[in-house]
């Protein structure tokens, strides 16, 4: 009887926690952008916009991948900042760890290109508590915390 048991309660938990990963599965983003732009009196022309913007895609394979990038332009120079991260992901209970396989950096600045920099950082992984949540407008989106702070991500079709 306590083999049983056991046996079913260890599927329910194992079907839990399979049924939480592929409610993860599909492409996850965040990020803004200022509707500000600043002209060049002299020459007329416009900075680019001030912005961000952050990409999960879970595939069910076990497999992710994340795209961030970020712009701000200041006093007609343009720092931006791009992130290419992959690898695989397990989920356990209300916890995802990203064990990333490549983990690439671009930093460039227009006013200073000498100081433009690409390098593949540091493959650690990285562990979240993950939740999910729906908005007031039914929307889904998944939220992913840890020391650093809190993002939250929403589901794209």
């Amino acid at each position: 009887m306590f083999n049983r048991s056991f046996i079913l309660m260890v599927i329910l938990v194992a079907a839990a926690i399979s049924a939480s990963a592929q409610d993860l599965v599909g492409t996850w983003q965040t990020g803004g952008m200022s509707m500000m732009a600043d002209r060049n009196t002299v020459t007329g022309a416009t900075t680019p916009s001030n912005g961000n913007t952050q990409k999960y895609v879970f595939g069910a394979d076990g497999k992710f991948a994340f795209t961030g990038y970020m712009q701000s332009t200041q006093y007609g120079c343009t720092t931006a900042l791009f992130n290419d991260k992959q690898g695989k992901y397990t989920v356990e209970g209300s916890q995802i760890t990203l064990i990333p396989a490549k983990n690439f950096w671009r930093q460039t600045n227009s006013c200073s290109p000498a100081s433009n920099k690409e390098r593949n950082y540091t493959l650690e992984r990285e562990t979240y508590d993950i939740s999910a949540k729906t908005d007031e407008y039914g929307k889904s989106f998944i939220c992913l915390a840890n020391a650093k702070g809190e993002t939250c991500y929403r589901k794209e079709k």
